[in-house]
């Protein structure tokens, strides 16, 4: 599949109903995560380095491992603007959300 990954120089925002982020795509590569409060403030960052492979037209493998050890998979769909995510936490085990993802800029 030579489909060129969506998101790259885009902003979204991201509602899993437990919680908000906004994902900032620089390259294939890089992206820089917000944790967004209440207000859509940003209140926590973290630029990470990704993997993105593609699944289908329009669907998405995106990972990647943070700074405290958390490793995130996402399954990113740009057709439907749904978004899968599973979260290690070295503390908290496993955990599965789902949620929306509108592109902002």
């Amino acid at each position: 599949m030579s489909e060129k990954f969506p998101a790259v120089g885009h902003r979204y925002l991201v509602d899993f109903k437990a919680f908000r982020v906004e994902l900032v795509f620089a390259s294939e590569t890089s992206m820089t995560y917000y944790n967004l409060d209440a207000n859509g403030d940003h209140t926590g960052q973290e630029t990470v380095t990704v993997a993105v492979d593609p699944v289908r037209d329009g669907l998405f493998l995106v990972t990647w491992t943070e700074s405290d050890k958390t490793t995130v998979v996402h399954l990113e769909d740009y057709r439907l603007n749904r978004i899968v995510t599973h979260v290690t936490d070295p503390t908290r085990g496993l955990s599965r959300f789902e949620g929306t993802m509108t592109r902002i800029d």
